[in-house]
């Protein structure tokens, strides 16, 4: 067991688990996953945010796709 203390809040921690799921479930780019945690935790996300987010990953996914890099 570790003997570093974890100075997070919760909300911190609850965003840090929420974001990296959306990471690996291919909702989020990890380019994004900072920005996410930081406004998951302060409660600033705004509708716009996750559109811009998910249609972010949906395009790469897409790329990925057609096996380019446009």
């Amino acid at each position: 067991m570790s003997s570093t203390l974890d100075t997070r809040t919760p909300n911190e921690r609850l965003a840090e688990v929420v974001a990296d799921a959306l990471v690996n479930a291919g909702l989020i780019q990890p380019a994004r996953l900072e920005d996410l945690k930081r406004k998951l935790a302060a409660g600033t996300a705004k509708a716009e945010d996750w559109s811009h987010w998910i249609e972010s990953a949906q395009r790469s996914a897409q790329r990925k796709e057609r096996g380019g890099n446009e």
